[in-house]
């Protein structure tokens, strides 16, 4: 009898589900580990020095520099604290790579200083695409050495509701059937270059689009950046608030195109959730953007490279135009979060060294 035929294997994961109201990622990828007898659990601080673990799962780590010195200090001490006495009772820590730092780099010194101390305590690392693998090692050397897994992100298909077709979300935020309509969805941050988009526009003054940007602002600063950027041009409507689950359709089924006019993109949940809702994706020809264009290519998702210039959009609404307004899914198959969860599993697997996990 294997190892794993004598005791379930336990996982800690920060988080496990958690994060399921803003996102439901893990909640995905965990429900499918589960259904093999996999043990997953949700992290504390008091847990991870203290139960028996075989995988300490960590994701998005670096969110604790979102906040202020004095909250972020306590917090990364305990994780690492948390982390040590993990390993030292024989658990295996395991990163998945969603971001190389923060949005913000609100405390570079701090913050720095916390990824160097995390990587060294690493047995292995998840990326969710080649392009992120590379990326990560290229910032941090020294994951070069670290066992490393591919583990795409999941489709978010049937996770949110969607029951609206594209007349009645347009007519729900007074658009036009015959007008092209982009959509820039999610936490509006700096590094997302939304300007770009509204600069792009601007410069086709004649033609019939329209752009809905939706999602609340990280800063007042980057509020007022886009009322100054979309001050005089009636095609664009600024929706700069938090977009809930069940309102997030009105805003997909509403658009012929998402864009993503990023500075920079490791990875992207935003471009699944998108390509969910069956709505094509333009973003730059780096990080996520090479995987997903290699992986779904044109007429689902569409890169550039440089400036996003007002014929790039064209070429894109165009194609846009060729597809259904809903499709059977096929183009999402190998990312169903049971394909996804069985490479999970076999990441725990490898990590450590058993035959079977379950």
């Amino acid at each position: 009898m294997t190892k794993s035929r004598q005791r379930q294997v336990r996982v800690l994961a920060r988080p496990a589900r958690s994060s399921l109201k803003h996102n439901p990622y893990t909640s995905l990828v965990y429900g499918e580990v589960e259904k093999v007898g996999i043990q997953v659990v949700e992290y504390r601080p008091y847990r991870a020095p203290f139960g028996r673990w075989d995988v300490l799962h960590v994701h998005w780590p670096e969110s604790v520099f979102d906040h202020t010195l004095v909250e972020a200090l306590p917090t990364t001490e305990s994780l690492l604290f948390g982390v040590r006495r993990a390993r030292d009772r024989g658990a295996k820590l395991l990163w998945t790579i969603h971001n190389l730092h923060t949005h913000e780099q609100r405390h570079p010194f701090f913050e720095e200083r916390f990824w160097r101390r995390f990587i060294a305590e690493l047995d292995g690392v998840v990326a969710l695409t080649r392009a992120g693998l590379a990326a990560a090692c290229e910032r941090f050397p020294a994951l070069s050495s670290k066992p490393s897994w591919i583990v795409p992100h999941p489709h978010y298909r049937g996770q949110y509701p969607d029951t609206l077709g594209r007349r009645a979300a347009r007519r729900k935020l007074g658009i036009g059937d015959d007008t092209r309509v982009m959509l820039v969805f999610g936490r509006m941050y700096e590094y997302k270059n939304v300007p770009a988009l509204l600069r792009a526009v601007r410069a086709a003054p004649d033609e019939d689009w329209a752009v809905l940007v939706a999602g609340a602002p990280r800063s007042a600063g980057v509020a007022q950046a886009l009322r100054d950027e979309a001050a005089g041009d009636p095609r664009v409507q600024l929706h700069l608030e938090y977009v809930d689950a069940s309102s997030a359709q009105v805003f997909f089924r509403a658009c012929d195109l998402v864009v993503q006019p990023y500075r920079e993109i490791l990875n992207s949940g935003t471009a699944l959730l998108a390509l969910s809702f069956d709505r094509p994706v333009l973003l730059p020809h780096r990080g996520a953007g090479v995987d997903l264009a290699s992986a779904f290519g044109p007429p689902w998702v569409h890169s550039y490279a440089g400036e996003l210039e007002p014929a790039t959009l064209r070429r894109a609404l165009s194609a846009a135009a060729a597809l259904p307004e809903r499709s059977d899914g096929s183009h999402l198959r190998e990312l169903d979060a049971a394909a996804v969860g069985a490479k999970m599993v076999s990441a725990y697997h490898e990590l450590l060294g058993w035959q079977q996990i379950g």
